[in-house]
């Protein structure tokens, strides 16, 4: 079996299709140009790969790209009854975001990141000034942040991404934030 870059196990058995996977993971987390093209490139690789499409709608959702997230939130969604546990959730969390289900996509990714927490492509949605908690506009959402990243920190050792994540979380206290 495969896994990606948080040892996640994937439902691909291409390395083809994983490693472009991964590789457009990396580019999505770290806003890197190159994204749809991984994801397409893992499509390519492995149609059967829903995570992969799941991606990719979810880049495409991400840069405001329309309707285009459609063809490939569909595909994931057809794919995703032969997936295990965490694949399956993950694929509902981000269906519920990229279709445009905002509270019911919240307390999914939350639900999700207690039982996978190195689900970074999940976890991403609720870091960072316009991610779910930082774009939401409610009172104490900095504090919230702080806790979600804090949460995770035990699960990422030293990931560039999520101490990343965590820092801008910690920025209203400069001294830890520069840690």
């Amino acid at each position: 079996m495969l896994h990606d870059r948080y040892g996640n196990a994937l439902s691909t058995s291409s390395e083809a299709a994983r490693d472009a996977y991964v590789a457009g993971v990396d580019r999505f987390l770290a806003a890197q140009p190159g994204v749809e093209d991984a994801f397409e490139a893992a499509i390519a690789a492995d149609d059967g790969f829903a995570l992969g499409h799941m991606a990719l709608a979810r880049a495409r959702q991400a840069m405001g790209k329309g309707d285009d997230p459609k063809p490939a939130l569909a595909a994931a969604q057809a794919l995703a009854g032969r997936l295990s546990g965490r694949e399956a959730a993950h694929v509902e969390a981000l269906s519920l975001l990229v279709s445009g289900q905002g509270p019911a996509a919240y307390k999914a990714i939350r639900a999700h990141m207690l039982e996978h927490p190195r689900d970074a492509l999940v976890a991403q949605t609720c870091c960072g000034v316009f991610g779910m908690i930082g774009f939401s506009g409610q009172p104490g959402r900095e504090a919230e942040q702080l806790a979600f990243t804090t949460s995770l920190v035990p699960h990422y050792g030293d990931d560039w991404w999520l101490l990343g994540q965590h820092a801008f979380a910690r920025s209203g206290r400069p001294r830890p934030g520069r840690r």
